[in-house]
């Protein structure tokens, strides 16, 4: 071939997925798209590229200027198989997550946008092991094959199933009972539980058995469409006992698969992994959750190794699955270039030559000066002639627009007369080149059914996903209002009885103390000046870690600060007292429910736990606990007069306690699950997080609404600035924080939004400038200037933590990791 053209090389990777050893595992290509070149690649250009990797398929990974310092979170994949597009799939996601995460060592990066949305990505403990979140609605349906069959059906299905079926009796008897479950609408697998490895051993795939076909073995309505394979599976490790609802225990499965398709196996298959995992947690009712060690491809010769996570909880009489994790890691086969000629006369690229149409090396080539595609020319005419367009695109494409190939090759003889025998294989010739345009026009139109097919399923799975929320919704409405209380007063007693909510307001001197503190801090805020010892920005960016002590607690989560000393709770039920300047745990309490908030009233402790109790310590003794909360308590805080603490549960309720009069003085109703809380600098408001993503804002003394503010996904941290008219809010799975203005409205209430990383804590410092954050991917401080109304970042510390507070004058920051390691970063001494 003879073009002027300029090349551009694109690097691309091959790895193993799901296996630490090469030729094993499932093979996937990644081709780096760098952001100069992306207006280059087109579409149609990646799928030329994947259909001659010819893989399952090949990421096209989209990387950004100035890589890796460009400390963006995000980072956007394409998913290609060799006819189509898709929106998402499992072993693409984890090979990519693999190779940003440790071979490239972005480990700023957490998530990956598919066309299917946003995927969670992070690395595990095991060397070079990724997760990602899987998206999921499962379904058990009611069929079996074996209940087909007994419902005597037709003699063209009992004929379809019964030929599909293994030859070997105990094989076949399993595939008669075995249960159908769908991991999403359109994803189902038919979950084979075999006896033994021998069993598993002679599992076939030349049995090939279309369900399609089998009317009323998928549940009717939405779940009546998409795919079905066959899993099959042996449990290999002893697994934990089974438990019983409210059991605290989790289960540990090892399990060795096969996935069967119609006439295929594949080496791993993520979706069917996941289904198998959800059914095992539902059926076994795993409420704490389990975990799944899943082997593949053994019989193929592809070792595959899949790890599943799945969290569960009840929900009435039945599990179900809360969050799927999809597991593993992979093995780098060959590192290289690709080179992508652009041609000058809007030639694209041309990568082998073989004809588009039939797959084949022509005889004639031609090239599509419109489109960089090479066809047998004989065939293109034909096409041409039959549909005036060019073939997998609507624009119009005439002979004069081919440009012939020269190649070296043997100059074919004159053709023959008709009535020769050469002559009549020129006439087969030409019926196979009419058969192999249709065929080509049968496959095109099939994948377009497909993509459409695959679009409208994840149209219609959210729209069922938000009718299941709003009916939830709806549910919970209905159980609040049963908790109405129906009293009757002298002043009806005549007309009837009135309706009263159990709502109700602060004591009048409580109320009192709320008003004359609100005008006291307002009045004296605004004149309030910057201390003369307060740290400078210098200071904060020289905060290095000067003191580090290991706690009793094994499972941190929560951390409050008073003079000299810090209270750490635990998951694990332990309250560990720690002494900043003996850098020493002073006391340990044993509490003996997990610990999900902790604050100080002078010199008391007062914390929450996930069993519904407030409690109060003084001198490690208890002397005050309420259970008011019938769930979770998922935030505690305490007023700025120091005598009231609030606290808020998944309940849908939050309540004020008098912490004088050790008593409960107030409780409000919402109706979602509370996440969070945080009291206003000057005490007249309080802000609660919902799990519907909003932030609403009530008047301390009524409890009444004052104001709603939307951050979108859960919320998780709340915390107001000491200017008095921001706070600070992330939600769950955000890598992102974000500021609010309680004097606006609306989207523009939302000032700023910080690139922060995870965040599981905040913390304001006392002059409103300075902003700490903590999480998985480190310890961060977002500065406000004023004066110039910029921010900035002037520390980034790497080291994870769950909890964050700010030391005297703002000159150190204590910070607690999730294993019960504290550490306090602050200014070096002087030589």
């Amino acid at each position: 071939m003879a073009f002027s053209t300029t090349t551009t090389k694109l690097d691309f990777v091959t790895l193993d997925v799901f296996t630490p050893t090469r030729f094993l595992g499932n093979p996937l290509a990644v081709v780096f798209i760098p952001a100069a070149q992306r207006s280059l690649i087109s579409q149609e250009t990646k799928q030329r590229i994947a259909r001659e990797f010819n893989l399952s398929e090949t990421v096209f990974l989209h990387t950004l200027d100035d890589e890796p310092d460009t400390g963006a979170a995000t980072r956007e994949i394409d998913i290609f198989t060799p006819r189509r597009e898709l929106p998402f799939a499992g072993h693409p996601t984890i090979g990519s997550a693999y190779w940003v995460l440790h071979s490239l060592g972005w480990t700023h990066v957490d998530t990956l946008l598919t066309k299917a949305g946003p995927i969670r990505i992070q690395p595990q403990a095991a060397p070079g092991s990724v997760k990602a979140t899987i998206p999921h609605a499962v379904h058990i349906h009611q069929q079996t094959l074996g209940g087909v069959l007994a419902a005597e059906p037709a003699a063209a299905t009992e004929s379809l199933i019964t030929t599909g079926l293994s030859d070997d009796e105990e094989v076949r008897a399993a595939e008669l009972a075995a249960p159908l479950v769908s991991i999403v609408r359109g994803m189902t697998f038919l979950l084979v539980k075999l006896p033994s490895l021998e069993h598993l051993a002679r599992v076939t795939t030349s049995k090939p058995l279309d369900f399609g076909q089998i009317n009323g073995f998928l549940d009717a309505g939405e779940w009546n469409v998409g795919y079905v394979g066959r899993y099959y599976y042996v449990p290999t490790g002893a697994a934990a006992p089974e438990p019983v609802i409210g059991d605290e225990g989790s289960q540990n499965w090892a399990i060795r698969t096969r996935m069967v398709g119609q006439s295929y196996e594949d080496p791993a298959t993520g979706s069917a992994a996941s289904t198998l995992a959800s059914y095992l947690t539902i059926t076994g009712r795993a409420v704490q959750g389990a975990r799944f060690a899943i082997t593949q491809g053994m019989e193929m010769g592809r070792q595959s190794e899949i790890e599943v996570e799945v969290s569960a909880a009840v929900e009435g009489t039945e599990v179900k699955v809360q969050e799927l994790f999809l597991g593993g890691t992979a093995v780098e086969t060959a590192p290289l270039q690709l080179a992508t000629p652009h041609l000058s006369t809007a030639l694209q690229q041309i990568f082998i030559m073989l004809c588009a149409l039939s797959g084949e090396v022509p005889e004639e080539p031609v090239v599509s000066t419109k489109t960089g595609t090479i066809y047998e020319k004989r065939l293109i005419l034909k096409y041409i002639e039959e549909n005036g367009k060019e073939p997998g695109t609507d624009a119009e494409l005439d002979p004069e627009d081919l440009l012939p190939i020269k190649t070296g090759r043997t100059v074919r003889p004159r053709p023959p007369n008709f009535t020769s025998l050469p002559s009549l294989l020129k006439a087969f010739q030409d019926e196979w080149d009419a058969l192999v345009l249709e065929s080509y026009n049968t496959k095109e139109q099939l994948a377009r059914t497909r993509e459409e097919l695959a679009t409208a399923l994840y149209q219609h799975d959210a729209a069922v996903r938000v009718i299941a929320r709003l009916t939830r919704e709806r549910d919970e409405a209905r159980d609040a209002l049963s908790k109405v209380t129906v009293t009757a007063t002298a002043g009806n007693a005549a007309g009837g009885d009135a309706m009263q909510v159990d709502n109700d307001s602060l004591p009048a001197e409580l109320a009192e103390h709320v008003d004359e503190l609100h005008q006291r801090l307002t009045k004296g805020r605004k004149k309030r000046p910057v201390p003369a010892e307060w740290a400078t920005p210098d200071d904060v960016a020289s905060l290095q870690q000067i003191a580090q002590k290991d706690l009793s607690v094994t499972q941190a989560s929560t951390l409050a600060l008073h003079s000299d000393f810090a209270a750490i709770g635990g998951l694990d039920g332990i309250l560990d007292i720690y002494s900043l300047s003996n850098n020493e745990v002073e006391r340990s309490l044993e509490i003996g429910e997990p610990v999900t908030g902790t604050v100080w009233v002078e010199n008391k402790i007062i914390l929450a736990t996930a069993k519904g109790a407030v409690e109060s310590y003084f001198n490690g003794q208890l002397t005050n606990a309420f259970r008011e909360h019938s769930g979770p308590i998922t935030g505690l805080s305490v007023h700025p007069g120091g005598r009231i603490v609030a606290s808020v549960g998944t309940d849908k309720s939050f309540a004020f306690y008098d912490s004088d009069a050790g008593a409960r003085v107030s409780r409000v109703y919402t109706d979602t699950a509370l996440t969070a809380c945080a009291f206003h600098p000057d005490g007249h408001l309080f802000a609660a997080g919902t799990q519907s993503g909003e932030i609403r804002v009530y008047e301390t003394k009524t409890g009444q609404l004052a104001a709603t503010f939307v951050l979108g996904p859960p919320v998780n941290l709340i915390v107001f600035s000491e200017n008095g008219f921001w706070f600070a809010a992330t939600g769950k799975g955000q890598s992102t924080v974000t500021i609010f203005d309680l004097r606006k409205d609306g989207p523009a209430a939302q000032v700023k939004e910080l690139q922060t990383g995870d965040v599981q804590s905040l913390a304001w410092d006392y002059t409103g400038q300075f902003l700490a954050t903590a999480g998985a991917s480190g310890v961060t401080v977002q500065q406000y200037l004023k004066s110039s109304k910029q921010w900035s970042e002037p520390l980034r510390n790497a080291a994870p933590a769950v909890a964050i507070q700010w030391g005297a004058d703002a000159k150190s920051l204590v910070a607690v990791s999730k294993e019960g390691t504290v550490s306090v970063l602050g200014l070096a001494a002087a030589e």
